[in-house]
């Protein structure tokens, strides 16, 4: 018998994103690597037998609860879904466990995941980077279609020949969500910032954060070039702003991991805002030779990050704002000598999807 999961704390109505994350059968060595890949992500709570859980704070609530008792030893799938089925029970967006397949690979350290509204309970591997990078979005509306899309990338769901054992299947089978991430030469990894990090409530078609606060010359010549009216297509009279500006020194330093998880879309539904997608002016934004500025996505292949030119942003946040295009297109306008920031294995990896 696996152990209850704990119940919400009194008072918790609302829906509180997250995840949760089993120790099965893998050895201490592996359990501490994957916590110390996913890092000190907001919301973390370790599972204590028999407590509720806490309440869900911050100014987006966010839960990732780590389930570690030994009495979760070589729980499967099934399981793990009987436990949240219960009545009262907080139900994740996303399960994860951590099990032989996690020991067997320590270069990506994959875990079984599957999604508890998932009535087949489809299996799906995933990588701990690409759980924490996700995890650091799962208060955005976008959030279903970006697990869809995980688990179309990592399918595993187990069909093993005659004479096949289950370690026999793990050697052949590739598809790991997030080996990118899990293999870049700098990995993305989150830590909490020095201070809270006020929220930014996305009101605009694209949306801009300042971290480096070293050449305001620099700054407003980049915030000028974001927002450019375009004259082959507009005219002054119809000109409007499509880049909301976030100029505040609160923001300085902050690294890409810390803005994209305070960054919420408009509540009213009837207004119309930006794509899942947040720039970044950083220090190679002012100092850099190439003045480009960081684009990090907030929907599918979060974690990835890229760099474009500011006089790009304003068209890019158009575009995909009406469907012209999506975010790989414009990811794929990297070249070797171009502004987007993969390594070659990262390049080949993205091109061969």
């Amino acid at each position: 018998m696996h152990p209850a999961l704990p119940l919400p704390p009194d008072g918790e109505t609302g829906r509180v994103p997250g995840a949760l994350l089993v120790r099965g059968d893998c050895d201490d060595t592996t359990w501490n690597d994957v916590l110390s890949r996913m890092g000190a992500l907001p919301g973390m709570v370790a599972h204590t037998p028999g407590q509720p859980l806490p309440p869900a704070r911050g100014p987006i609530p966010r839960r990732l609860l780590v389930a570690q008792d030994p009495a979760w030893r070589g729980a499967v799938p099934v399981e793990v879904s009987q436990a949240l089925s219960g009545e009262g029970a907080w139900l994740p967006d996303l399960v994860l466990i951590a099990d032989r397949g996690t020991t067997r690979d320590p270069a990506l350290r994959p875990l079984t995941a599957f999604l508890p509204s998932d009535d087949d309970l489809y299996r799906f591997r995933i990588t701990p980077r690409q759980v924490a990078m996700t995890y650091l979005v799962m208060h955005r509306p976008g959030i279903e279609d970006t697990l869809d899309h995980h688990k179309e990338c990592g399918a595993a769901e187990v069909e093993l020949e005659p004479g096949e054992s289950y370690e026999d299947w793990l050697d052949g089978s590739p598809d790991v969500m997030g080996d990118v991430l899990e293999t870049a030469d700098h990995p993305p990894c989150y830590q909490p910032p020095a201070a809270p990090l006020p929220v930014i409530t996305q009101n605009n078609w694209g949306l801009l954060v300042r971290t480096d606060f070293s050449d305001d010359r620099a700054w407003a010549a980049l915030a000028a070039d974001a927002d450019r009216l375009d004259p082959r297509i507009e005219t002054p009279e119809d000109h409007q702003p499509y880049v909301q500006i976030v100029d505040d020194p609160a923001f300085a330093g902050a690294t890409p991991e810390q803005v994209m998880a305070i960054v919420r879309p408009n509540e009213d539904e009837e207004e119309e805002t930006g794509e899942a997608v947040v720039v970044i002016a950083d220090q190679a934004s002012m100092g850099g030779s190439d003045r480009t500025v960081l684009v990090v996505p907030l929907e599918d292949n979060v974690g990835w990050s890229f760099r474009l030119p500011p006089d790009k942003v304003r068209s890019m946040a158009a575009n995909l704002f009406i469907g012209n295009n999506d975010i790989s297109d414009w990811m794929r306008q990297g070249s070797p000598d171009g502004p987007a920031v993969m390594t070659e294995r990262e390049r080949r990896s993205w091109w061969s999807r």
